[in-house]
């Protein structure tokens, strides 16, 4: 029978994995997601703002939102994952104190949040988000330029 430590760490190393196929998976929908803008855009920079270039700037608008609910989804996911991940770290942590594992983490968690304290606040799941809000946003300005002129 395998080592109850065995079985912890087959267990935290299957979250660690769902976590990072997950940020995978987010990262190519996102690359995805800019080509196929950048096409648009260089598309629309030919024709110009033109009625019929809303079959350009709608989409955007549709894949930007599309954009931050997966990104929001990823990041659900992801929290679940590391949540479970940590909970068999502490377990085992208990299981074997002499080894200091949370308190060498605070240790590091701390000289990190001094080092980088802006950027420690600064969660990447955001900052995603907010680049398929610029995309949807971008979008919406230009279907709206298209509408009025």
């Amino acid at each position: 029978m395998a080592d109850k430590i065995d079985v912890l760490l087959a267990f935290w190393q299957e979250q660690r994995e769902s976590d990072r196929q997950m940020e995978n998976q987010r990262a190519t929908l996102t690359n995805i997601i800019v080509v196929i803008i950048s096409a648009g855009l260089g598309f629309l920079a030919q024709k110009g703002l033109q009625p019929s270039m809303l079959v350009v700037t709608m989409p955007m608008v549709v894949l930007g939102i599309y954009g931050v609910m997966a990104c929001l989804k990823s990041h659900e996911r992801c929290a679940f994952h590391m949540r479970q991940a940590k909970w068999l770290r502490e377990k085992i942590s208990t299981l074997h104190p002499e080894l200091e594992i949370e308190d060498g983490l605070r240790t590091v968690r701390h000289v990190q949040r001094t080092r980088f304290p802006l950027l420690a606040r600064t969660r990447m799941y955001a900052l995603w988000v907010v680049l398929h809000s610029v995309i949807a946003g971008g979008g919406a300005v230009l279907s709206g330029c298209i509408l009025i002129t």
